[in-house]
């Protein structure tokens, strides 16, 4: 479709055009929501109980058949461990934007020109929006949390103009993976393998999270 594709004078993308878009692509719908599951795996293989939960949800609402997109208004369990797994672990987990005037952040000047950088990372663990915010609790988000916190107090997906422009679809896409593979699977993390956070373009893990398959 890249390579047919035209604007309305005829013209055709570069090759450069083409390869940039691909990585987009790549990158930004099929990277993030990987890593995003993987971060969602390597914390329910540490909550037993959050992981019962979610399997009850799953039986309940499914009855061992496959989901579709007509099940994710039910699936409001899944929905709160996917969303609260990325407040711990965002796949974009730090951004940056370029000051186009003179202004005062929080008190903070801020000069026209420079970056000016923050991070997903910080203000998604700040404890004045989340109780116990290092612990994974997907029942925070039960009720109208996300309607109590400040607009970039939970920002995964970016915010403003720029805020991407999948995050919808993203969010669908990762839940009904998870519950296509938790209620037929288990993940069990591999003892003594290091899973070390990685802050790349994504926030990936450094050695990979290594886990060992059972059938439930």
């Amino acid at each position: 479709m890249l390579l047919s594709g035209q604007d309305e004078y005829g013209s055709r993308m570069t090759d450069r055009q083409l390869r940039d878009e691909a990585l987009t692509v790549l990158l930004a719908g099929h990277e993030t929501t990987a890593v995003a599951l993987s971060w969602t795996w390597w914390l329910l293989a540490q909550h037993p109980e959050i992981e019962a939960k979610l399997h009850t949800e799953l039986d309940r609402v499914l009855g061992g058949r496959l989901p579709t997109l007509n099940d994710l208004p039910n699936l409001r369990y899944a929905d709160m461990v996917m969303t609260e797994s990325m407040r711990l672990y965002p796949p974009a987990w730090g951004m940056a934007r370029m000051a186009l005037e003179d202004m005062e952040i929080a008190g903070y000047p801020v000069a026209k020109g420079p970056g000016v950088s923050f991070a997903q990372w910080v203000v998604h663990r700040d404890p004045r929006w989340f109780d116990a915010p290092e612990e994974f609790r997907p029942e925070r988000w039960d009720g109208d949390l996300a309607k109590r916190i400040p607009r970039f107090a939970y920002f995964p997906f970016g915010g403003g103009p720029r805020q991407c422009m999948g995050n919808t679809f993203a969010l669908m896409e990762a839940v009904l993976i998870l519950a296509v593979i938790a209620r037929r699977f288990q993940f069990r993390l591999v003892e003594g393998h290091p899973v070390v956070p990685m802050p790349s373009i994504t926030l990936r893990p450094r050695y990979g999270i290594k886990v060992v398959l059972k059938t439930r």
